[in-house]
């Protein structure tokens, strides 16, 4: 089963996030890049960048830290299997070049990885389409099928992709939607808040909501 490993976090304390988007772009990027092209076997075999434009923070106090404090970026990295994503960050480049790199952009105290499985429901309509939303849902949450519940909405998206934790961690699901552009997924981000917080459940209140532009930077062999 192929592992898509995800980053949830902040950028370093003191940063502006034209200082962030440049660094994780321009600078990590290229070393992560290196690493694909010096060790393929350890590497990821996929990698994208998705860095935010808007987000919700989570408003319940049990809600993750990295989601209460808000996000400015989603990391994905994909590997064969667990045993390849923890081999890749065990790796002298990884530890020698990748790691000392992180807190020059990253917010560590609250960073949040896990690994999940990915079910591509709908694939993106475009290889251009490059705006996302993500609506992360932690451990605990009540289990909705978000697409079930705005089906009957006015909302419109290109393409979805729904992440389930694969071992225990803070996070249980991620949505993942594709958006042609900006002010469709400002709509998709409120009906999907109307869908977690109506019924039964106030998942609303425990999400964190991020809309993002995808950078394909690997995509694959």
């Amino acid at each position: 089963m192929t592992i898509k490993l995800m980053m949830f976090g902040r950028r370093s304390p003191g940063q502006t996030l034209a200082e962030h988007r440049h660094h994780m772009k321009d600078v990590h990027g290229r070393i992560v890049l290196d690493y694909i092209a010096a060790d393929p076997q350890n590497a990821p075999r996929k990698y994208a960048q998705n860095h935010g434009l808007d987000a919700v923070f989570a408003a319940d106090d049990t809600a993750p830290a990295a989601l209460r404090l808000g996000l400015d970026f989603v990391t994905q990295l994909w590997f064969e299997d667990i045993g390849s994503v923890k081999a890749s960050r065990e790796t002298p480049f990884y530890n020698e070049r990748l790691r000392p790199d992180e807190p020059r952009f990253v917010d560590n105290a609250n960073v949040v990885g896990q690994p999940f499985s990915e079910e591509r429901v709908r694939e993106p309509a475009s290889a251009a389409a490059d705006l996302k939303l993500f609506v992360v849902r932690p451990a605990g949450a009540a289990a909705v099928d978000l697409v079930d519940r705005i089906a009957s909405s006015d909302v419109v998206y290109s393409g979805y992709c729904r992440n389930m934790a694969v071992t225990p961690g803070p996070i249980a699901v991620v949505d993942e939607f594709w958006t042609h552009e900006e002010a469709e997924a400002a709509r998709l981000l409120h009906h999907c808040r109307q869908a977690l917080e109506t019924g039964e459940t106030e998942g609303g209140r425990s999400a964190a909501y991020l809309i993002a532009r995808e950078y394909r930077l690997f995509a694959g062999r």
